[in-house]
């Protein structure tokens, strides 16, 4: 059996891996074509702004260790340039020597992931403009933010990244301003619970340009000007284009395998694509929403790993199955924690729900407990049966394990009186009496 993997960052490596658990005598051949493997794409903020202290903590394998670990070959700047689905060969170039060549294979694995969306903007070809998507984008950063003369940064885009990055930015000692298209930060987020991230940049020093978007970039050889769609000009050493990605779907589409409404790779729930034998999983791959069972394509780690575990196991001959996504993600921004999961009030009415709004403020623990915060709660749920289809959490300490328990409760069809009735564990330094998720299911119930 011959296993030919294309990609090598999260869902690559874990299919490759999973797959030679499954079949310990087969032939695994990944082909990567950047010099780095299996690294923590979500670790590069903290890497540039030095809290991750070395490169090495957020490459988790080289070609070598991988081949040592699980017996799987790893070719770096190998370029996969055709898949013929016909004949079961991939054409790929080696971008070290220029050489050509090709590999049969019996089972494979597409997980090239995604990449930066990049507008034509006027001035893009400026220096010190960047976008980050690899180790390699990372180094570059901090070797420009370490320069002297690199005072001021502008990050376009307020999604989880770009604020990551704002911090990042702002631990290094750099002014920091972010531009957003929409009128809040943190787009996929209700207003209410983005504008309490908002004023939190704001106390950290970050300047927030809002319902503004990117004009052009102005500078000699480098980037000096950031110019908005209003005309605000903004002094700029160093920007960050963060805006969202796209899939890396081109290589696939052009093999004759078909590729979805959101631009990924459609599979089905073994991550099978519509070609036989052909798998695809992660950032290039779509998911299927648990709540609404429709397509989706949301690039995370933790869905690339899962899709590529999944992909790997049925490569090599497996019957496993990966169920679909709710959408959760989560974020640290300064001392706040953003989180989501599931649908928004207006996904839900747009799915034909007749949802509700419930918004709380509740302690992390027990407020005579030292280092008490609050955290603010909001869950979607669903007028007709009072079932919680979405919520979101945005608060300090403990804002992580709360998003967890809804996601479960999303998960799981939880109404409103069942959240209240969970049994969540309390002592001071953890909880209150009534956790802020059964105060939310409590006052869920009463208001529904």
């Amino acid at each position: 059996m011959k296993i030919a993997v294309i990609g090598a960052v999260a869902a690559g490596t874990s299919a490759a891996a999973k797959a030679r658990r499954t079949d310990k005598d087969a032939e695994i051949v990944v082909f990567e074509k950047d010099t780095d493997i299996s690294y923590a794409g979500c670790g590069l903020p903290y890497y540039i702004s030095g809290v991750t202290p070395t490169r090495d903590k957020v490459v988790m394998n080289t070609a070598q260790d991988f081949k040592e670990k699980y017996n799987v070959e790893v070719r770096l700047q190998h370029e996969v340039t055709k898949i013929n689905k016909d004949d079961k060969k991939l054409s790929y170039k080696n971008l070290n020597s220029g050489e050509n060549g090709e590999y049969q294979f019996d089972k494979l694995i597409i997980s090239t992931g995604a990449s930066a969306i990049k507008p034509p903007f006027a001035g893009l070809d400026l220096e010190n403009i960047f976008t980050l998507r690899s180790v390699e984008s990372a180094d570059q950063i901090k070797v420009a933010v370490s320069r002297q003369e690199t005072k001021k940064v502008v990050i376009i885009g307020a999604g989880l990244i770009g604020l990551e990055m704002a911090e990042a930015f702002s631990k290094l000692g750099l002014e920091v301003t972010v531009v957003e298209l929409e009128d809040q930060v943190l787009p996929p987020f209700s207003k209410e619970m983005a504008d309490l991230v908002a004023e939190h940049l704001k106390e950290k020093g970050v300047n927030l340009i809002l319902d503004d978007g990117i004009d052009h970039f102005e500078g000699s050889g480098r980037v000096e000007k950031i110019v908005t769609a209003s005309g605000r000009e903004v002094e700029a050493d160093l920007a960050l284009l963060s805006i969202g990605v796209k899939p890396n779907s081109k290589l696939a589409q052009e093999a004759g395998i078909e590729v979805g409404e959101t631009g990924a790779i459609k599979v089905n729930e073994k991550l099978e694509t519509n070609v036989k034998d052909i798998y695809a999983a992660g950032d290039c791959a779509e998911s299927t929403d648990l709540l609404t069972n429709k397509d989706v394509w949301v690039p995370l780690g933790s869905t690339a790993n899962k899709q590529g575990r999944t992909a790997g196991e049925n490569a090599a001959g497996g019957e496993a199955e990966h169920y679909g996504i709710l959408k959760t993600g989560i974020t640290k921004i300064f001392e706040l924690t953003a989180a989501k999961t599931g649908l928004g009030l207006k996904e839900a009415k747009a799915e034909g729900i007749d949802a509700a709004a419930v918004k709380i403020k509740a302690h992390n623990h027990a407020s005579y407990y030292p280092g008490t915060d609050s955290i603010h709660l909001r869950g979607i749920f669903d007028k007709e049966n009072g079932v919680i289809v979405g919520a979101e959490v945005i608060g300090g300490d403990g804002s992580d394990k709360r998003i967890d328990v809804l996601a479960t409760a999303v998960y799981n069809r939880m109404t409103a009186d069942e959240l209240f009735q969970v049994d969540l564990a309390y002592a001071p330094p953890y909880s209150g009496p009534k956790d802020a998720v059964a105060i939310l299911g409590m006052v869920a119930e009463k208001k529904l």
